[in-house]
């Protein structure tokens, strides 16, 4: 019987754990750090405490290892049900079970698809929805970023050290981003940009060939050898919902934020998982307050 189980390896499922950890609680983590959007993430400029920046994966590894410095566990199993019991939970991954007295929440959130004709089919055969981890693949080629926030900003700027061209499929009439990200774009060689685009078909066989696309009414096509995806965010919240957890409107678990209870005793959530800003930043301090909530629950 673990006091904690933590549910993500993200940032906020890492810091919740160093806490559990450095309280004296016996805590364990169940899932991959590597594949955390943080560890995806690559250069992060605005998180306090690096001047220079630091890269996600770099950022995971040092969480965890504080966490495990306390005496953090972590398994790199996914949890495939949690079963609330009399006074504990029971929570049960592909080849073992699990037990709890407190679970913490932090599955945090994955790329919202563009849905659309050709996108499913062309999944990691030229679409792609992380460019730290296939960006490299197209090298000195035409890509496409499908987006209009942050995120394809991001991507812009990555692939266009890369790729020979880089097309920006903008979904909303101007690029909603950072004016640090907006001035460093203005200065690439190899971008365009189309704004107001809707999106109909990504197009080719065995490969990525084309976008297609519409501005207006009127169809267009622009050639691409890949597409990276940027259309934002959605919660992975399936565990929650099956617990029978409150949602928000928008498909997050629902938490009074002053100490990131949910709406069942002994169950907390922290991170993208709750919505909000989706930063490092606020997800490392929602984790730590579901930590210290979890350790009060405890006593």
């Amino acid at each position: 019987m673990h006091d904690v189980v933590i549910v993500g390896a993200g940032p906020a499922g890492l810091t919740a754990a160093m806490y559990c950890a450095r309280g004296g609680k016996k805590t364990l983590v169940l899932g991959n750090t590597y594949s955390s959007q943080q560890s995806m993430g690559g250069l992060y400029e605005n998180y306090p405490g690096f001047p220079d920046g630091i890269q996600g994966i770099e950022l995971s590894e040092r969480m965890l290892a504080q966490a495990q410095k306390f005496g953090a566990e972590n398994q790199t199993e996914q949890v495939e049900k949690i079963v609330p019991l009399s006074n504990f939970f029971r929570l049960k991954t592909e080849n073992w079970q699990y037990e709890a007295r407190t679970v913490i929440l932090a599955m945090g959130a994955g790329h919202r698809p563009l849905g659309v004709p050709g996108e499913k089919e062309l999944t990691a055969r030229g679409v792609s929805y992380c460019v730290h981890c296939d960006g490299a693949l197209f090298r000195n080629k035409a890509v496409v970023v499908a987006g209009y926030g942050n995120g394809a900003a991001r991507a812009v700027l990555y692939l266009a050290n890369i790729a020979g061209k880089v097309h920006l499929l903008c979904t909303r009439e101007k690029l909603v981003a950072e004016s640090v990200y907006l001035e460093r774009i203005k200065n690439l060689s190899n971008y365009t940009a189309t704004f107001g685009a809707e999106i109909t078909e990504i197009q080719g066989d065995d490969f990525v060939t084309a976008v297609g696309y519409k501005v207006g009414n009127t169809p267009r096509t622009v050639k691409a050898d890949g597409v990276f995806v940027e259309m934002g965010m959605k919660p992975n919240a399936d565990l929650a919902i099956a617990l029978g957890l409150e949602m928000t409107p928008g498909g997050y678990v629902k938490v009074n934020r002053l100490n990131q209870e949910t709406s069942m005793p002994g169950v907390y959530a922290a991170g993208d998982l709750t919505g909000g800003r989706l930063q490092v930043a606020t997800a490392v301090g929602s984790g730590a307050s579901a930590g210290i909530s979890a350790l009060q629950y405890l006593g």
